[in-house]
C-alpha cells in the first residue's frame, strides 16, 4: 500500500515572514504540491490573515493523516500554542522554546516516518541562543536531535549547487578547520547523496581554491599544495568524480560551473554568496547525512518587511517540492 507524501513544516521566528510565506504557499501552489502541515500557533497565522488582508481556512489536526483528506480545502495546523503575541520585526525571547518545539515535533514526526519531509521556516539564532545556549542553527541542531556527528549543506539551484566544507564559523576559524580528511568526507558524503536524493549516476564535483588564482602554486598560499590538491587525489581514488582545485572568481561563472553538479566551497560565504547572487528567489538549503529529509529556503526571517506582504514565498515553495520530490524518489513511503 502506497503511504502518502506529506511535509511537516516548521513555524521559524513568529515575528519574521515565516506565517506570511506559508500562508502564500498554500493558497498559490496548494494543487501543485503534495499535503503539508504547519506547527505553529493556529491564533498567529489568523493574526497574520487579518494583517495581510487574506482569507485562508485553517483546520486544527491531532492525527498527522487527517492534512491527506482536509489539504485542498483548509491548511492543516498542529497546534503549538506561543508564549506570548507576536510583534512583527520584533521577537520575543518567550517564544523561543516553543520555535524550538516545533523543530522538535517536525522533526520525530518524521524520524517515525509518519511525515516524510521537513521543511524548516527561518529563525532568528540569536533569539534562540539566549534561551538555548550553543543553538547554531537548524543543520547542526535537528543533526543533534537525532545523533548525527557530521551533517552537510548542499544548498542547491536549478542553477548551481554548492557545498561549503564550513559552515558558522568566524573566517579565521574557518580557516583552521580546513583540512585534508575533512574535504575527503564532505566529497564522499556529497557523492554518496546526489545518488540517493537526485538520482546522479556519477555525480561531478568541482573543488574550489582557497587562495587566490588557487595559490597560484604557492605565490599566495600553500593550503592548495598541502591539503585540497592531494585531498581531491585521494577523493578520486575513492572512484569519485571531483575536479580541482579551480580558483574561486571563475568556478562560480555559469559557464564554468553547469559543467558539474555541485561546487564544493572552503568556507560559508564562498558558498552562499554565488547561490544567493545567481538565484535567490529558488535556492534550497538541503541537510546530507541525516536519516530524514529536510530542506529549508535559503533566506533568513526577514524582520524588516515582516507583515507587509511583500516577502516572496518561492524559496519556501522550492523548499516544499524538493523535499518531496526526493521522498518520492527515495520511495521510503513505500509499505
Amino acid at each position: 500500500m502506497k503511504k502518502s507524501i506529506i511535509t511537516g513544516i516548521t513555524m521559524g521566528e513568529p515575528a519574521g515572514i515565516s506565517s506570511e510565506i506559508t500562508l502564500k504557499i498554500w493558497k498559490n501552489y496548494r494543487r501543485k504540491i503534495e499535503p503539508f502541515i504547519f506547527f505553529g500557533d493556529p491564533d498567529h497565522l489568523v493574526k497574520t490573515c487579518v494583517k495581510l488582508k487574506m482569507k485562508i481556512p485553517i483546520k486544527i489536526i491531532k492525527n498527522i493523516n487527517e492534512s491527506v483528506d482536509v489539504f485542498k480545502n483548509y491548511l492543516p495546523v498542529y497546534k503549538i500554542k506561543l508564549s506570548q503575541k507576536v510583534n512583527f520585526g520584533s521577537p520575543s525571547i518567550k517564544n523561543a522554546r516553543k520555535v524550538l518545539k516545533s523543530i522538535d515535533k517536525v522533526v520525530n514526526f518524521a524520524y517515525k516516518r509518519e511525515i516524510s519531509s521537513v521543511v524548516t521556516n527561518p529563525v532568528e539564532k540569536n533569539i534562540i541562543n539566549k534561551k538555548s545556549k550553543n543553538f547554531n542553527g537548524h543543520t547542526f541542531y535537528i543533526a543533534k536531535l537525532l545523533k548525527v556527528k557530521k551533517p552537510i549543506m548542499l544548498l542547491k539551484s536549478p542553477k548551481i549547487s554548492v557545498v561549503p566544507i564550513t559552515q558558522h564559523l568566524s573566517l579565521r576559524n574557518a580557516l583552521k578547520a580546513i583540512n585534508k580528511k575533512v574535504i575527503i568526507s564532505i566529497a564522499e558524503t556529497t557523492n554518496k547523496y546526489l545518488k540517493i536524493f537526485f538520482g546522479k549516476k556519477t555525480p561531478k564535483i568541482a573543488v574550489a581554491s582557497l587562495n587566490p588564482h588557487a595559490g597560484d602554486d604557492g605565490i599566495f598560499g600553500n593550503e592548495e599544495k598541502k591539503i585540497i590538491i592531494p585531498a581531491i587525489k585521494k577523493i578520486r581514488k575513492m572512484n569519485i568524480d571531483a575536479y580541482g582545485p579551480y580558483p574561486a572568481d571563475t568556478i562560480f561563472n555559469n559557464k564554468f560551473s553547469k559543467q558539474f553538479d555541485v561546487i564544493i566551497c572552503m568556507y560559508h560565504d564562498q558558498a552562499t554568496i554565488p547561490i544567493k547572487t545567481i538565484d535567490f528567489d529558488n535556492g534550497v538549503n538541503i541537510t546530507l547525512g541525516l536519516p530524514i529529509i529536510r530542506t529549508s529556503p535559503d533566506h533568513g526571517t526577514a524582520l524588516d518587511i515582516a507583515g507587509s506582504g511583500k516577502a516572496s514565498e518561492k524559496s519556501l515553495y522550492a523548499s516544499i517540492k524538493m523535499s518531496q520530490d526526493i521522498a518520492r524518489k527515495r520511495k521510503l513511503w513505500i509499505q
